[in-house]
């Protein structure tokens, strides 16, 4: 079994799936041991392949003792000496075994042991590149589109996307590139299973954080989102740079950044405001695209607010089926009673 073909096999394992030579040995080395250890019932072996040459070793690791009673666990000091020149009493030494002992067999269970333990680490490298995506927003392939769920692929890992996922009222094609957020990453016996959304808020933030720079390295913060998908979605943003406009930079010039936002979204509406610790001033911008003529606290405990919006507002600031207000209020947390009132 003296064979370097054995470390090119190795090495070749290394470039293509990633998985070092030192650790396709250690796992060779305790393969070919439990298979030794099984096919001749002894357990106090050692197996070693020389990482130069190939070489595998077998070594019986045995006590030094006056009075040998087990040749299997012990070596007298004169054996000893031949192998460990330096040898004594209660020492343990290592004798070379015959590696054909372990027979055809064993070397098949080893072999078998290596490949599931190779694609055990494949699996785990796998699931370690593909957690970096968790909780953030990933162009995947539309493989096959059925009523329930599409067939997407991320990189090189398939998934489902159920129906209960998509934007309502969306259709795909087979091949389409879509946007999805990935929710979670979970270890299965299969490989990594992606956990995928598109109607998650944390999704219309994602594909923002795709265009807009600003969010991604902190000088603007997206304090909270709130979202009916398929419907409306309000974003409430800060920057922390007074020179920089937090709504103007997430719109962009002409609308340009927030264009593909729009085109992912598929007719669903968007309202990005601007954050304020004024819940007066909070709650007029969170009921945009509507005016406001005026916001009144009725009770700060209970987060009480009465807003007055001229007539041909009140429609707007309440919105279809009500989500306007509906989401103004999620969005600040206050209650929001909205008056109409004649503008003076």
């Amino acid at each position: 079994m003296n064979s370097p073909m054995l470390l090119e096999a190795l090495r070749e394992l290394e470039r293509e799936k990633g998985i070092s030579v030192e650790e396709s040995i250690g796992i060779l080395e305790k393969a070919l041991m439990s298979a030794y250890k099984n096919k001749t019932g002894e357990r106090n072996v050692e197996i070693v392949i020389n990482k130069l040459s190939g070489e595998i070793e077998a070594y019986q690791m045995l006590e030094v003792v006056d009075n040998v009673e087990n040749e299997s666990l012990q070596i007298s000091l004169e054996d000893a000496l031949k192998i460990k020149p330096d040898a004594s009493i209660g020492d343990i030494v290592k004798k070379k075994m015959n590696i054909k002992k372990l027979g055809r067999f064993a070397v098949q269970v080893a072999k078998q042991v290596l490949i599931q333990k190779i694609r055990e680490i494949e699996k785990e490298k796998q699931y370690e590149r593909y957690s970096d995506l968790v909780k953030r927003v990933v162009t995947a392939e539309v493989l096959r589109v059925t009523p329930e769920f599409l067939d997407i692929r991320i990189g090189k890992l398939e998934t489902h996307l159920p129906n209960k996922e998509w934007i309502p009222g969306e259709t795909f094609e087979q091949s389409d590139l879509i946007k999805v957020y990935v929710r979670d990453v979970k270890r299965d016996k299969k490989g990594p299973k992606i956990i995928v959304s598109r109607i998650d808020p944390e999704f219309v933030l994602g594909l923002l954080e795709l265009e807009v720079p600003e969010i991604e390295n902190g000088i603007i913060e997206v304090v909270k989102v709130v979202r009916e998908p398929g419907i409306r979605t309000k974003m409430a943003v800060v920057s922390h740079d007074p020179k920089i406009d937090p709504v103007g930079s997430c719109i962009g010039h002409e609308g340009s950044r927030i264009a593909s936002v729009l085109k992912e979204l598929r007719g669903e509406k968007l309202d990005v405001i601007k954050w304020s610790d004024d819940p007066k001033e909070l709650i007029a911008n969170a009921l945009l695209p509507a005016s406001v003529v005026d916001v009144e606290i009725l009770d700060y405990e209970a987060r009480a607010s009465r807003v007055l919006v001229s007539p041909n507002q009140l429609s707007l600031a309440i919105g279809k089926a009500g989500q306007n207000a509906r989401l103004a209020a999620k969005l600040t947390g206050w209650k929001i009673d909205i008056k109409p009132v004649m503008n003076v």
